[in-house]
């Protein structure tokens, strides 16, 4: 049975089901793995939610749009700049994001006047942006707040704004796979066609699915600038809002990831006619083939065979170079989705590796049913694969190189196995065929590079050799000669000399000091046998003596043995502890206020208080001798109470005023904001 349950997968079995090892002679369509599914409980997914999959995959990428996310801040911080997606206007997506930054009272009270100061506030900020896409997240989600309603106020109140709604919490579908849909759908159903492209070629297309990692759709613009093919609008990378919006005017769809962006083609097809076509664009061999289909298209062939030679010629004798090198190599590809069977042909005729395993997080069935076609025998295919069943894997493969995200390659590295981002690239492009050649060598990088040999090399080995360095021995052997000139009369003194010589030795033999080759081994040979020698005669004691007066003296204080009939200088040593006493002053008086900071200021705040109220008393007793002063003030006071009344509790508008100051004044104390 092809269907494989690893070992770390015993207690939740059901996960045999998404693990599939390839087999000579079967029929792939029978052994595919579950995908698309609920995770399993228990199982350590590395999938991500919904909203990151419209937020953080799609809509972010778009370069002259604000992205503002309607929940807690962590939901925008945690999706933005975390990809590399940039674009030719100064990054401006990846620089900023927004969020309506809800919080407990809004989750209980609702959180749709804050999005809409929010939005207002956004546009305020930016003034020449005039376009906008909210999402919603699982909070806002849960409380039911409808956005819609303050989408289009905000749009009557600004005139010029237009704003595209996600709504797609994190919890809507089983992966980011459902964010995918979502967004694709409701774009199509909302914005497209209501904007009209200018049209400055007679062949024209929509490039689907490509989000300009590293670059990655700067390259395939060079070559459609070559080949006169105009891109009315990139789905997502480096695009534009309003390009979007014009996405019917195209004569051709141009898919690349078919898992993020496939739908969008369809629907454009089913409504506007559009015929789609979908390439791959990683590795020189589909690189070829893609640019060939669209020339076909359009009756452009020559166009694209001209862009490919003058390509080859550029990258082929460097990809060679690194295939040279990386012939034989094993590697795994633990990545989102279509990214498997995009890169498995690719690496296996071009550059001659071996695949041996393969993980989606959020592929669908069909996306295993085309990489296991294209995989080769005993490839292990996992769906939605889990930390545990990663290492189980490498132990079982033995790879060179991980393909993974940063998640996983984390986790790889610990291994010291190389790994080489697949997410977000290393040093990309890796698209077209300066994109194969860079991708090539930065998987030759890290196979070659020393640094994670030397890591899991253990240098505590027996054949590093357990020596004193000669500068350490030569420092031993002077203390030594002058330990004995010291007069050790006490027995008590040499019983205690001997014990420490007795411990330091040990520690000798268990702590072993590195030194190089060419320096002398330590010849003091009675230290290392001291455990064993029966310690009776004057000489023995005499060299356990003098060793514990050495290793003494890497104390920085007085020798350990003195003399019997030497006394201590006691003036010198009590006017040195005074003189260290007052050094140290400052110093104990600066931690003494900082760990009773609180303390200190509550004492003085009751001091200072106590004093005020003394000087307020005074002055009111003072008040109170004055002559008529005390009537002047009853009268005022009771003239103030009518006004109140009259002001404020007569009316129910009047009433509903104060209650809104009341309220205003409390959010002011409490939270410090309106």
């Amino acid at each position: 049975m092809p269907m494989k349950l690893f070992k770390c997968d015993e207690t939740i079995p059901e996960r045999e089901k998404h693990i599939y090892i390839k087999e000579k002679g079967e029929d792939t369509t029978q052994f595919l793995p579950s995908a698309h599914v609920e995770t399993i409980p228990g199982s350590l997914s590395e999938r991500g939610c919904s909203y990151c999959g419209a937020k953080l995959v799609i809509g972010g990428v778009l370069k002259d749009t604000i992205q503002l996310i309607h929940g807690p801040v962590g939901c925008a911080y945690d999706t933005w700049h975390t990809k590399r997606y940039p674009s030719d206007n100064g990054n401006f997506q990846l620089k900023y994001v927004w969020s309506s930054d809800m919080k407990e009272q809004h989750v209980v009270f609702g959180g749709e006047k804050l999005l809409k100061k929010a939005m207002l506030e956004a546009f305020a900020e930016f003034p020449d942006i005039k376009r906008m896409m909210v999402y919603t997240t699982c909070s806002t989600a849960l409380i039911g707040d409808d956005i819609k309603p303050v989408v289009k106020e905000v749009e009557k109140e600004l005139g010029d704004v237009d704003i595209f709604t996600v709504e797609c919490p994190g919890f809507a579908g089983v992966s980011q796979s459902k964010g995918h849909h979502v967004f694709n759908m409701g774009w199509m159903t909302d914005k497209v066609g209501t904007y009209e492209p200018e049209i400055t070629s007679p062949y024209t297309i929509n490039v689907i699915g490509d989000y300009n990692i590293q670059g990655d759709t700067f390259v395939m613009e060079k070559y459609m600038e070559k080949m006169g093919v105009q891109i009315i609008a990139h789905f997502t990378g480096n695009g534009t809002y309003d390009s979007l919006r014009g996405m019917h005017r195209a004569q051709l769809n141009v898919t690349n990831c078919a898992r993020s962006a496939g739908y969008i083609a369809n629907e454009l097809k089913k409504k506007y006619g559009i015929p789609r076509i979908d390439v791959d664009t990683w590795g020189f061999d589909y690189a070829k083939e893609g640019l060939r289909k669209i020339g076909a298209f359009f009756g452009i062939e020559d166009r694209a065979e001209a862009v490919i030679a003058e390509e080859v010629a550029k990258y082929e004798s460097k990809l060679e170079w690194y295939k040279e090198r990386l012939t034989g190599k094993k590697v795994c590809i633990w990545t989102g989705g279509p990214r498997l069977w995009h890169w498995t042909k690719a690496l296996e005729d071009d550059l001659g590796m071996h695949v041996v395993a393969m993980s989606s997080k959020f592929g669908h069935q069909e996306d295993f049913e085309k990489v296991i076609a294209r995989g080769e025998e005993g490839t292990i295919y996992i769906d939605d694969g889990n930390e545990l069943e990663f290492f189980e894997v490498l132990e079982m493969v033995k790879p060179d190189l991980v393909l993974t995200g940063p998640r996983v390659g984390a986790l790889v590295k610990k291994l010291h196995l190389p790994y080489v981002n697949g997410h977000g690239y290393h040093n990309g492009p890796y698209m077209g065929f300066e994109g194969a050649v860079n991708m090539a060598r930065d998987m030759y990088n890290a196979i070659y590079s020393p640094l994670m040999k030397l890591a899991k090399d253990d240098i505590r080995g027996e054949q590093i050799k357990t020596v004193i360095p000669e500068e350490k021995r030569k420092f031993k052997e002077s203390k030594v000669q002058q330990s004995k000139s010291v007069d050790i009369t006490s027995t008590e003194a040499m019983s205690t000399a001997v014990n420490y010589a007795a411990v330091e030795s040990s520690k000798v033999d268990t702590q072993p000091l590195l030194i190089t080759d060419n320096q002398p081994l330590l010849q003091d040979n009675e230290v290392q046998q001291s455990k064993s020698i029966d310690i009776t005669s004057t000489e023995a004691m005499s060299t356990a003596v003098n060793y514990a007066a050495v290793e003494s003296s890497k104390v920085d204080t007085q020798p350990l043995l003195i003399p019997d009939n030497q006394p201590l200088p006691q003036r010198p040593q009590i006017g040195g502890k005074f003189s260290a006493f007052l050094e140290q002053l400052p110093k104990y008086l600066g931690s003494f206020s900082t760990e009773y900071q609180l303390p200190i200021i509550c004492f003085a705040t009751i001091i200072t208080a106590t004093i005020a109220v003394k000087i307020i008393l005074a002055v009111l007793d003072v008040i109170n001798e004055i002559p008529q002063l005390n009537l002047v003030f009853e009268l005022t006071g009771i003239g103030y109470l009518i006004w109140f009344v009259f002001r404020y509790l007569f009316k129910a508008s009047t009433r509903q005023e104060l209650a809104a100051q009341i309220s205003f004044i409390q959010k002011e104390i409490v939270h410090g904001q309106d």
